[in-house]
This record gives structure tokens, C-alpha cells and sequence, in this order.
């Protein structure tokens, strides 16, 4: 709503971060179950609830042994299943299960672990952004990261770590990007703006930029916009109660 009333092409909004959900303008023609106010503009604003998307098992062929680890720890086992994919309630752990994974294999801090890495959401996803910041050729801060959870990487296990959390968040912004690139290409519209918050989106350094790449390949024939919301919750507010008090 923010991001509309600067930019009035912005039909979809997003937010990623510790959870997620997104909602776009739909025409009402395609609204079956719609019985409200039917004149113009005959749009409403869906609320999709898309991160419990694969509830019912669609996605289970993506799923990994890391995913279903992770969520057997989580309240509410079996339900958000999309939202538990990309985003930041999830990520540090999905990272973490990867982690002793390979050190089970002996790939990774040379098959030893402290008691600290052993539990359950001690790998924060901020521990991503962070990591994936480093770019320095001494891994410092990636150093810093595993020392402060009592491991003694070497040069190669910093690497290997920093690949993790590339694959790990890679993933959930290519997820994110097919969602976003679903919704696009069933609007009726050539170029759509999404307006879009979270500490996961405005924090990690190349989610925004993974997004941007692969909408742009599953929604082709689409110019899809990604645009920062600043205080999205308190200026949509305001906003939605300033009409409301107009057309009062």
C-alpha cells in the first residue's frame, strides 16, 4: 500500500522476513467467491497466505533431508511448508542441519563438533548475510562466525561454509522469485512493481539481486520491479484510514 502511493504500478506486495506472505490486485471476474461491492474498479486485493504453498504436498520432490530435519523442531510440523524455505525463521537451520551433515561425512571441520553447533537454532540466518558480506580472502568474519560457536575451522571449512549459505539462500530467493514471477504472469499486465519488506530482503546482500534475475527468467515476457518498502505496516495503515475516513 506504501509503495502504491508512490508508485501506482505496484500490484503486488511482498515481505520477506522472519515469515513470509504476499498479495497482488486480482480482477474481480476472476474472484469466484467474491460477494462484496462489484463496481469500479472492479479489483480486490487477495490476500494469498502463500507461505503455507505445498501443505498438500506439492512440494515435496524439492524438499530436502534439511528441510524435513528443520521442521520436525518447529511447533507446527508439516504446515508452511514454502514459508519454511525462504524465509528467515528457517534459513539458519536449514544452514546448520547442512553443516552437520557434512561433518558427519568428515567434509567439514574435519568430522568434529562443538556442543554449541549440536543445538537446535544456534546457526542464525543473520550468520548468512553475514557470511555472504565477507568477500575478503582471509574469510575473517566467516571465521569469527564458526569460532563464536566453539568450532576451529581451517581455511577450506570456512569455504565450505560460505558455499552452504550460498546455496541455502540462493534457494529461497529462486523460490521466492517463482512465486513472485507466478503472480506476475497471471495478472493482465505487461510491467508490474512489487513492493516489498523484510529484514531478509533489505539485509542480505544479494537476495534482491538473485530475486531480480530469476523473475525476470520465469516470468519472460514480464518487466517485473522490485521496490523497496520503508515502514511499510505503519504507512499502509495510515494510508488504508486516511481513504476510509474520506469516504466516510
Amino acid at each position: 500500500m506504501s509503495c502504491a502511493y508512490t508508485n501506482p504500478n505496484c500490484y503486488i506486495g511482498l515481505i520477506l522476513g522472519t515469515g513470509t506472505n504476499a498479495c497482488y490486485m486480482e480482477n474481480l471476474d476472476n474472484v469466484e467467491l467474491w460477494d462484496g461491492d462489484d463496481k469500479e474498479p472492479r479489483q480486490v486485493i487477495i490476500n494469498m497466505e502463500w507461505g503455507a504453498f505445498g501443505d498438500d504436498g506439492v512440494l515435496d520432490d524439492i524438499r530436502t533431508d534439511f528441510d524435513k530435519e528443520m521442521d520436525k523442531l518447529t511447533p507446527n510440523k508439516g504446515k508452511q511448508l514454502y514459508e519454511k524455505m525462504i524465509s528467515g525463521m528457517y534459513l539458519g537451520e536449514i544452514t546448520r542441519q547442512a553443516l552437520l551433515k557434512l561433518a558427519d561425512h568428515k567434509m567439514i571441520f574435519r568430522g568434529g563438533l562443538s556442543d554449541t553447533i549440536k543445538e537446535p537454532w544456534k546457526f542464525e540466518t543473520r550468520f548468512l548475510s553475514e557470511i555472504e558480506a565477507d568477500t575478503s580472502e582471509s574469510l575473517t568474519k566467516v571465521d569469527e562466525i564458526l569460532r563464536g560457536l566453539d568450532l576451529k575451522p581451517n581455511h577450506q571449512d570456512l569455504q565450505i561454509a560460505n558455499l552452504v549459505c550460498q546455496a541455502v539462500s540462493s534457494r529461497a530467493a529462486k523460490l521466492a522469485a517463482a512465486g513472485v514471477a507466478t503472480v506476475a504472469n497471471q495478472m493482465n499486465r505487461d510491467e508490474v512493481t512489487v513492493g516489498t519488506d523484510g529484514s531478509l530482503y533489505k539485509k542480505h546482500p544479494k537476495f534482491h539481486d538473485h530475486m531480480v534475475l530469476y523473475a525476470e527468467k520465469l516470468a519472460p515476457k514480464k518487466k517485473v520491479n522490485f521496490m523497496l518498502s520503508e515502514d511499510g505496516s505503519g504507512k499502509g495503515a495510515a494510508l488504508v484510514a486516511a481513504v476510509a475516513s474520506r469516504k466516510k
